[in-house]
């Protein structure tokens, strides 16, 4: 049986998790949900509907360098329909991908 993400993270060097985690929050805070719900052609108030908050909430998960914890991004994702996925990369190149 597979070793689970924590597994991994306790036999690799302290250094590497920390780099690992910076990256990975970068790029979350990266990711344009807006761009995401037009391509799925929702409205932000569609996806507030589905996630039971009002639109303007959404507007605000939607800002450009907003950190958004990942439990909120999930329920965006699943909210447009989606389903959302984590690939990390390891410095050694390879990867691991699990759905959240």
């Amino acid at each position: 049986m597979g070793r689970d993400l924590e597994q991994i993270l306790q036999d690799e060097d302290p250094q590497v998790v920390r780099v690992a985690k910076d990256s990975a929050s970068q790029m979350l805070i990266n990711i344009h949900l807006a761009e995401l719900r037009e391509r799925m052609k929702l409205t932000q108030t569609d996806i507030a509907n589905t996630l039971g908050v009002k639109q303007p909430t959404v507007s605000d998960m939607e800002q450009r360098g907003r950190d958004l914890r990942l439990s909120s991004l999930k329920r965006y994702v699943e909210a447009s329909g989606g389903k959302l996925r984590l690939d990390v990369e390891l410095p050694d190149g390879s990867h691991y991908r699990f759905s959240v």
